[in-house]
């Protein structure tokens, strides 16, 4: 009988892509889903085009502009809104975290500076992506409700609040928890 081979005690990152590219294409297929259908069968091409460059604009606003919109500067506004919830349920989230760990018990996300560094860099460019998409969620609604497709209008709404809000919420919460643990890897480590 051969003997089975050791599983490692850290996952590739092709297996943490797996796990995380699951909840990201749900979430985008059913919130992404009724947006596309709506562009392409009500509205006008340059109208689109327009408000789609309009929403990318985001991706210019500097990183220190971010604090001006935070919504608290305590976690629990974000624990009320429900916002460790939508951490359950994400990718990076305790549901995925939670199976990986399953196969992989000795796998830790922020284990070094240098991990809390890059989930902190991380968390910036998730809220602007939302933000953009935020952006054109509204301004898509804007529009629908212009042409009085107001069913439209209020489907849009309600997902660009889940697909879009949200997450923004929830980077900036994820930012708030682990600034104790970034301001703790800042101080220099005293010499032996």
């Amino acid at each position: 009988m051969l003997p089975t081979p050791k599983e490692s005690a850290v996952p590739s990152s092709g297996v943490l892509a797996f796990y995380n590219a699951v909840p990201s294409v749900v979430w985008s297929g059913l919130s992404l889903g009724p947006l596309v259908v709506f562009c392409y069968q009500h509205m006008a091409r340059p109208w689109l085009m327009g408000l789609l460059g309009l929403s990318l604009l985001a991706y210019a606003v500097p990183r220190s502009w971010f604090r001006y919109w935070q919504l608290s500067r305590v976690p629990a506004m974000y624990r009320r809104l429900g916002v460790p919830v939508v951490n359950w349920l994400a990718q990076d989230g305790a549901l995925v975290h939670a199976l990986v760990r399953r196969r992989y018990p000795h796998y830790r996300r922020l284990k070094t500076r240098r991990s809390v560094a890059a989930v902190v860099a991380n968390s910036y460019h998730m809220e602007r992506f939302h933000i953009a998409a935020l952006l054109f969620f509204w301004f898509v609604s804007g529009y629908a409700a212009v042409q009085n497709q107001r069913a439209w209008a209020g489907v849009l709404t309600v997902l660009n609040i889940g697909y879009n809000l949200y997450p923004i919420w929830l980077q900036q919460y994820l930012r708030l928890r682990l600034a104790p643990v970034a301001a703790r890897s800042m101080k220099p480590t005293p010499p032996s």
